[in-house]
């Protein structure tokens, strides 16, 4: 088993979103809490709310 890469995960959220338009988000990529919890609001608003174990 492998390591994440943080860096690949970001270059392949930038690469579907040119390509295909699809937006792929880490909220820790984003600087402001007022970003992340927008984002957070929207994933929520698209697929429910989470189930943290």
């Amino acid at each position: 088993m492998q390591e994440p890469d943080p860096a690949k995960a970001r270059r392949a959220a930038r690469e579907a979103w040119l390509t295909h338009g699809l937006i792929l988000i880490n909220p820790e990529w984003l600087n402001g809490w007022a970003d992340r919890r927008q984002a957070e609001l929207l994933a929520e608003k698209c697929h429910g709310k989470r189930k943290l174990k």
